[in-house]
């Protein structure tokens, strides 16, 4: 897998290369009356490597995007140009400061919008700050000034014609065949994970067994990384206008959501495994074979099988099997039932239970109208307000750029504001990590730069021959942790200036110019982004961490609801769904936060994101979010018996409800603490609330005070397993039918599986919470 990676980046870096020589050579050797169009061949190259390096993998379908974001952004800037001419005039424009607010304006105008996408912005900043710094330079004696404008247009057009010409050459690089080598990796990758289980159900002793799964969670963060892959491919396909049978056949097959089926089963027996006690497990590797055969089938149908469609995979309820050891065994048998569609999954058959739920759920729609209706405008008023945040923080940021940087050089003047126009972005950051690659990156491209100058000091016409194993690293520069995209693309950027250009002076006063100029406009930028986000990704982590708390007691609601209203079972059912999808939305956040807070410096008398215990938090509440799906997996399934069993689930109900019970103080009380954000607070909490550890710290303050204010605990979740199998006992015993009883002791069995792991992942996060291990 790595090879390929390796393959991929290196194959993008030589088509990065291509667009720019393409660039290059009509800047440098193409007809003069080209050249007389494109006289900011920096902003042609600039054009080119946002479009390749601000993508991890572009496509043709991206690249025909992003030509579309490009010609949009074009004629926004003309429009504003030719406007502001007309109303201002050249002589006004040319003012020192009115250029500024010109910038300034024009930038709002430009972001405001929602529709754009971040490349349209970015293009139409860079534009507007060519135009308007411009005037500047020349004092507003421009020749043609109406033609200002469409030289600034045609100089961005060579940049994206040229990237259009890259992907296509020497073979298209096209979305689809992209998106099937994905696929075909993850089949792989699954395959490999499936021979992994197997040993991990032979292994001789429980630390092989733990080695083993550990190397099974590695391939499946592969598999998670493949699977964006796919979605972002999938998503590209419209812009390629697929019109062949074989694109519409795989259009019907829809392999996203299939693949995203199969991780979802597959993490579940996954699951079993890691929740199994001891091993072996006491099958021959014949047996689990011919079990996995069905989930092998269902990932690579291609491959050979002997299994029928027909043949039933001999699960048969024994007696004395059903024990609280047994319980990880019976998921895993049921999640290889999932896999063979004999039983109904919820991300395998999601379009009939949408439709049973939106059938069920028409009469509650009709009375909460005004509540959605409400909530729909409060929607527009945040919008709208996010909107104006991030318009004032682009205008603030490039205004303040192109006036510093004209005050400082205004012959050099664009290079404040340009670095500030491929910096913004609408969401949150690390902004000090943003601006600390990004200044690295144009000091090494400047460097590289001029040390290529110095060497082809007598052969000038080749002076752009360097930059091709330049823009090389700085493609792999683009993937790697340290530098990222931002150092990546100003590295690249920094040594085109110099090299692939002519006639802008000595190379060494350009470099320091415009290294100052960067990083003028980098201050500007961080000023920009701490006035309108001042709080930082730690705090925001642990905020979203009390929403991730509140969201995990929503669906423990939902499960007491599930258990005690059995005769309504759609409805309890669609509840949990609903509080399953807010709790995901929650922990996709804080997983988004913590990556974010990871980045982000230490700052004296704050305290400092635990990022180990946090991606630790993370786990944890991704389990409980696919156990909720899988809970009304078998919620579901047992509403065919449910007439012919006798099931107390009033027992039930009064386990989850005291558990529920237990927690809540606990999760009110840990909220608190999580919001602390000065140590020295912190610790006074902790001496007050007698908690003997903190999620951040991992102080001891009293050991002998262990368990107070700590909520359920593992025992909780033990005896809840030993009554669950007693009343699954019980209840299979009046069933007479033994295909009937096999089928419902299943189910049964993986719903107890389910709640109970939900409860220990739920303690695992207040221990968590409360006592680190760090």
């Amino acid at each position: 897998m790595r090879d390929t990676t390796w393959l991929e980046r290196l194959g993008l870096a030589l088509r990065t290369v291509m667009a720019c020589l393409i660039v290059s050579l009509t800047t440098l050797y193409g007809p003069k009356q080209l050249k007389h169009f494109t006289t900011f061949p920096a902003f042609s190259y600039l054009t080119t490597i946002l479009i390749w390096l601000s993508d991890a993998e572009p496509t043709y379908g991206e690249v025909l995007k992003c030509c579309v974001d490009v010609s949009y952004a074009t004629f926004q800037t003309i429009a504003i140009a030719l406007v502001s001419v007309l109303v201002v005039g050249p002589a006004s424009l040319a003012n020192s400061l009115v250029a500024p607010v010109a910038v300034a304006l024009a930038s709002f105008i430009v972001a405001f919008p929602v529709s754009t996408s971040l490349l349209t912005k970015r293009i139409a900043f860079g534009q507007i700050v060519v135009v308007y710094v411009t005037f500047v330079v020349f004092n507003g004696e421009v020749a043609h000034v109406f033609m200002l404008p469409v030289h600034v247009a045609a100089s961005t057009a060579l940049g994206a014609i040229a990237s259009l010409l890259a992907v296509l050459l020497p073979f298209p690089r096209l979305a689809h065949s992209q998106m099937s080598k994905d696929c075909k990796l993850y089949a792989e990758t699954a395959l490999e994970r499936l021979n992994l289980f197997v040993e991990v159900m032979m292994a001789r002793d429980n630390t092989t067994a733990k080695v083993l799964i550990a190397r099974a969670a590695s391939l499946s963060a592969a598999a998670k990384s493949i699977l964006k892959s796919i979605k972002i491919h999938h998503g590209r396909l419209a812009w390629e206008r697929p019109d062949t049978r074989f694109l519409r056949r795989k259009q019907k097959l829809d392999p996203e959501e299939k693949l995203h089926a199969t991780e979802f089963l597959m993490r579940g027996l996954e699951l079993a495994l890691g929740s199994c006690s001891s091993f072996p497990q006491g099958m021959t590797r014949d047996e689990l074979t011919c079990l996995l055969e069905g989930p092998r089938t269902h990932i690579s149908p291609q491959s050979p099988s002997t299994l029928r469609s027909q043949d039933s995979l001999g699960w048969n309820l024994e007696a004395g099997s059903l024990s609280t050891t047994a319980l990880p065994e019976c998921f895993f048998w049921y999640c290889v039932r999932l896999f063979r569609g004999d039983f109904l999954s919820v991300r395998q058959d999601s379009k009939s239970v949408n439709r049973s739920n939106t059938e069920e759920e028409t009469q509650p729609e009709n009375e909460e109208l005004s509540i959605t209706k409400k909530v729909l405008d409060i929607l527009c008023v945040w919008m709208a307000r996010e909107k104006f945040v991030f318009a004032f923080k682009c205008s603030v940021s490039l205004g303040l750029a192109v006036l510093f940087g004209i005050m400082y050089n205004k012959q050099n003047g664009y290079w404040s504001g340009l670095t500030v126009a491929i910096s913004l972005v609408s969401g949150r950051q690390a902004t000090l990590t943003v601006a600390n690659s990004r200044l690295q990156g144009t000091a090494m491209g400047s460097v590289y730069g001029l040390l290529c100058c110095y060497v082809f000091h007598r052969l000038e016409e080749f002076r752009f021959l360097p930059l091709l194993p330049w823009i090389i690293l700085a493609v792999f520069m683009r993937h790697s942790k340290v530098y990222g995209q931002p150092g990546g693309v100003t590295a690249a950027i920094a040594a085109l200036l110099i090299l692939g250009r002519r006639n802008y002076g000595a190379p060494t006063e350009f470099a320091i110019a415009r290294i100052v100029e960067a990083s003028i406009g980098l201050l500007c930028f961080v000023f920009g982004e701490i006035l309108v986000t001042p709080v930082r990704a730690a705090t925001l982590a642990r905020t979203e961490l009390t929403h991730c708390l509140d969201a995990l007691l929503d669906c423990i609601q939902s499960l007491v609801l599930c258990s005690e209203q059995r005769n309504q079972k759609m409805s309890v059912v669609t509840g949990l769904r609903k509080r399953q999808a807010k709790l995901k939305s929650h922990v996709d956040a804080l997983e988004r936060l913590t990556a974010e807070a990871l980045t982000e410096p230490n700052i004296p008398f704050l305290r400092p994101l635990n990022t180990v215990s946090y991606y630790k938090l993370l786990g944890s509440f991704s389990k409980i979010s696919d156990l909720c799906l899988y809970v009304c997996d078998g919620l579901d399934n047992l509403s065919g018996v449910q007439p012919k069993l006798v099931f107390p689930w009033e027992n039930i109900t009064h386990d989850l409800r005291a558990f529920q019970e237990k927690l809540n103080p606990s999760v009110k009380c840990l909220e608190k603490m999580a919001l602390t954000k000065s140590q020295a607070r912190l610790q006074k909490e902790l001496q007050k609330r007698k908690i003997c550890h903190d999620v951040e710290a991992g102080v001891t303050c009293n050991e002998n005070y262990s368990n107070m204010e700590l909520g359920p605990s593992q025992e909780d979740a033990e005896r809840f397993s030993v009554s669950f199998v007693m009343l699954l006992k019980e209840a299979t015993d009046k069933i007479s039918e033994e295909v009937l009883k096999s089928e419902t002791a299943l189910c049964l069995s993986s719903l107890g599986f389910c709640i109970s792991r939900l409860m220990q992942e739920t303690v695992s996060i207040m221990a968590e919470i409360t006592h680190t291990t760090t």
